[in-house]
């Protein structure tokens, strides 16, 4: 996980698990709002429009949630492997693999070609 300002510097799991409860938060909030919708329209008459609002209220902030957590928990577990893999290299005494250079700076400018810009043609370079 790299930092999206800084390239070379990784991101801390902590970081990620804090964003992933302030989603939580919103989609919480997301979800009541939908609930009370919910609970006027019964007040209303319109039990069809209410069921429906009710199950989509629960189930669609819940699903992006779960998706969201699934694949923070991924990044994660991907995250420590690479660590531990590094680790493993550098015990073993073999050469760690170069850090690939980045694309793109932090103010923007290109320092490289990028792997889809395309075929490389003598007037580009």
């Amino acid at each position: 996980m790299r930092g999206l300002w800084e390239n070379e510097k990784t991101l801390p799991p902590a970081l990620l698990r804090s964003a992933l409860g302030m989603v939580g938060v919103f989609l919480a909030l997301s979800s009541a709002v939908m609930l009370v919708i919910a609970v006027v329209s019964v007040a209303a008459g319109y039990y069809a429009a209410a069921a429906m609002q009710l199950a989509a209220g629960i189930a669609l902030p819940f699903g992006i949630w779960l998706g969201l957590r699934m694949l923070a928990d991924m990044l994660v577990v991907l995250h420590r492997s690479q660590e531990r893999l590094e680790r493993i290299v550098q015990l073993a005494g073999g050469q760690a693999a170069p850090e690939p250079e980045p694309v793109f700076t932090a103010n923007g400018a290109r320092t490289g070609r990028a792997g889809d810009d395309g075929p490389a043609y003598p007037a580009d370079e």
